[in-house]
């Protein structure tokens, strides 16, 4: 009997541990793939329609936006820190800032992301010269300061879509953007034919965010008939501030910008496709 019990018991437990493994199995399954979900809200505004209400406002000005939606493709992130609670979105038509109070926007925000945007509420800031769309401003001392869609708020205003998508640079000669930078603001754009000025190279892209918040760094196409040049912001918190400034020559990849004057802003030293022999200053 006693053998027998030991026995019933044994079966018992084997049982219970394979009901008990059947239901793990069920528990943890694959989850659906939601990548390619749109959600498909009707949009009825361009990006390049805010921009030129942006421009038009003037330098500081601001202004809070009717019931309306655009879309776009995350074009710059924060994943390397160059980009700080901001994302810049391209549609079709053009490209355009978005402040959002929070950082590690990535990880829901990566490049290739499909978003729209409502913008019922939010205003469109013109920041010296560029176009961003933001949550709210003040102005003190006629100093214009905007903030960033809260993060309680990010629902309410950004809705995720499909990933990954791509967006291909513009190629672009550095004289054309210059006399022309109005259409590619906040664009995604490929310089052919740069050079960092030779005074730099070798030098950090940034020095220690310590000694400064950003560091510009001076390029020049070549060849240079014109005697232009571009200056590309970095941040002092950007993971590849540290990095040394290629000697080389090639394409400029990354967002097209402006503060008070054209700037350039990469998303990381990939961006930076100097693998050539440089042939000029």
């Amino acid at each position: 009997m006693h053998i027998m019990n030991i026995s019933k018991i044994a079966l018992s437990l084997f049982a219970c541990s394979f009901l008990l493994s059947s239901c793990i199995k069920q528990k943890f399954e694959t989850p659906p793939d939601t990548s390619q979900y749109d959600p498909n809200l009707p949009v009825n505004v361009t990006v390049a329609q805010l921009n030129n209400l942006a421009l038009k406002m003037g330098s500081g000005q601001f202004r809070t936006l009717g019931d309306s939606t655009i879309y776009g493709i995350v074009t710059a992130d924060d994943r390397s820190g160059n980009f700080y609670k901001q994302l810049v979105i391209q549609d079709s038509t053009g490209g355009i800032t978005v402040g959002i109070a929070q950082t590690n926007l990535y990880e829901d925000y990566p490049i290739g992301r499909k978003v729209y945007i409502k913008l019922g509420g939010l205003i469109l800031v013109n920041y010296n010269g560029l176009p961003e769309i933001m949550f709210s401003a003040t102005v003190a001392a006629g100093k214009t300061t905007a903030i960033g869609v809260p993060i309680t708020l990010i629902p309410t205003y950004i809705y995720k879509a499909s990933y990954p998508n791509v967006v291909n640079p513009i190629l672009m000669r550095l004289d054309d953007l210059i006399q022309n930078p109005t259409p590619y603001l906040n664009r995604l754009v490929s310089i052919e034919n740069m050079e960092f000025d030779s005074s730099v190279v070798g030098a950090q892209y940034a020095l220690p965010s310590l000694l400064a918040i950003s560091t510009s760094r001076t390029l020049h196409p070549c060849p240079n008939p014109n005697n232009s040049s571009l200056i590309v912001y970095n941040s002092g918190y950007a993971t590849f501030q540290p990095a040394v400034l290629p000697a080389g020559k090639g394409n400029l990849v990354g967002i097209f910008s402006m503060y008070n004057s054209i700037q350039f802003l990469i998303r990381d030293t990939t961006d930076v496709q100097f693998t050539q022999e440089r042939d000029c200053r």
